[in-house]
Order: structure tokens, then C-alpha cells, then sequence
């Protein structure tokens, strides 16, 4: 496992643009920590230990959703080494807290909800994991920041609407030659799929589904 060097948070930056949004952290909810194994060794992450959406629909980012579990368990298998990482719409920081195990030296998460990026800063100090930061900020903005060899998110497009910024967000995200790597595992109708491919097309990423099952899906994506 990779040492990294000493861990910033830029979180506060975005506070205003941020204000009033939908999911905000609920500090009376419960959380706990948890353990993915992998071939290399357990990944400890912090989620809200009621996952019953009837209580929870406020906070839904904070809960450890399947497709996070199927995506950090496909990065574990099919690892190969990059330089960093970014993970959208982080929540609970799985996907990225895998990556930095794997021993990727430079790892970002990224929520608008400060709420879970409080849960993926207690995920990397639970693994010892140094140099990630944390990103308060939305989707659809596009900067002159930080590019990434790996951008990664998981049940993130669960209403079609979304799927244009994220797409806009990962794709100014990319380093030359990087991916984009994308698992959803409910809510996924045609709408959010015709919606993806025409983002693609728009930011000219190649689109390509590499695992379903069921209504599950993982598709990579990276520049033509």
C-alpha cells in the first residue's frame, strides 16, 4: 500500500455555491464503519448504518450504494497503475479509498454534500491513507484545474437531468489518455441512457458498456 504525502481539504472553498442544496449532512444520523475485502486486503469506509430510504432519502449520498461496492471490487480486479484519481460524487469515498489502497500517490473526492465529504476524509484516516483531498463543488462547471488518469462514480445518474453536467464535469476532468469509469445499479431508464450517449457524443467520449447485469451496468468512457 502506498504512502502518500500530507492531506489538504479545499472543501471550503465551494461553500457558497453550494449553499441550499438538497442533500445536506444530518450530524443525528447514525454512521459506521465498515470493511470491503479485497484480494490486496480490507478497504474501511464510514456510511449511515440505517440504509432505510424512508428515513434516510435526505442524506441518500451518505449510504453505501451497490454500485459503488461492484465498482470498487472491478478497479481492485482490473487495476492498472495511475498517477491519481478523482472520484465524482463521492459519498462515502469507496471508489476512491480502493484506488488509494491499490497504491494510486495522488487521490481527489469530490461531493457537493459536505456531509459525505466528512465520511470519505473518516474512510481515509481509518485506512492511514495520506495526500487525498476533498472537493466541495457541483457538476457542470468547467475550470483550468486538476486532470485525472481515472475519474470514477457510481449511481450517480439516477434522474436524466444529471447526466449532461456530470458528463461535463468528467470529461473536463480527463488527463490526455484518461478514462472515465461509470457503474449505475438502479433508476437507470432509457431516458438517462439516451441522455448518456448524447453526452458522450457532445464531449466526444467514446462510450463503451464493459459489465451488466440486470439492469446494473459499468460503461468506460474516454476521449476518441
Amino acid at each position: 500500500m502506498a504512502s502518500m504525502a500530507a492531506a489538504s481539504d479545499d472543501s471550503d472553498a465551494d461553500d457558497d455555491e453550494c449553499e441550499g442544496v438538497a442533500y445536506m449532512f444530518d450530524a443525528a444520523a447514525a454512521t459506521e464503519r465498515r470493511s470491503l475485502a479485497l484480494d490486496h486486503g480490507a478497504v474501511y469506509y464510514y456510511c449511515l448504518a440505517d440504509d432505510d430510504a424512508a428515513t434516510t432519502h435526505h442524506i441518500s449520498g451518505h449510504s453505501a450504494w451497490p454500485a459503488a461496492l461492484t465498482l470498487a471490487r472491478r478497479v481492485a480486479e482490473r487495476w492498472t497503475p495511475v498517477a491519481s484519481a478523482l472520484e465524482l460524487g463521492c459519498g462515502c469515498g469507496i471508489v476512491g479509498l480502493t484506488c488509494a489502497s491499490l497504491g494510486c500517490p495522488r487521490v481527489a473526492f469530490s461531493d457537493r454534500d459536505g456531509g459525505a465529504l466528512d465520511l470519505a476524509r473518516r474512510g481515509v484516516a481509518a485506512n492511514g491513507f495520506e495526500g487525498c483531498t476533498f472537493d466541495r463543488r457541483a457538476w457542470g462547471a468547467v475550470d483550468d484545474g486538476e486532470r485525472f488518469a481515472l475519474v470514477v462514480g457510481s449511481d450517480l445518474i439516477y434522474d436524466p437531468g444529471v447526466v449532461e453536467p456530470l458528463v461535463t464535469t468528467a470529461a473536463a476532468s480527463l488527463a490526455p489518455g484518461g478514462r472515465f469509469v461509470l457503474a449505475q445499479s438502479f433508476a437507470l431508464g432509457d431516458a438517462s441512457s439516451r441522455a448518456l450517449d448524447e453526452a458522450c457524443g457532445a464531449h466526444k467520449l467514446a462510450l463503451e458498456v464493459v459489465e451488466r447485469a440486470g439492469e446494473a451496468r459499468v460503461w468506460e468512457m474516454a476521449a476518441r
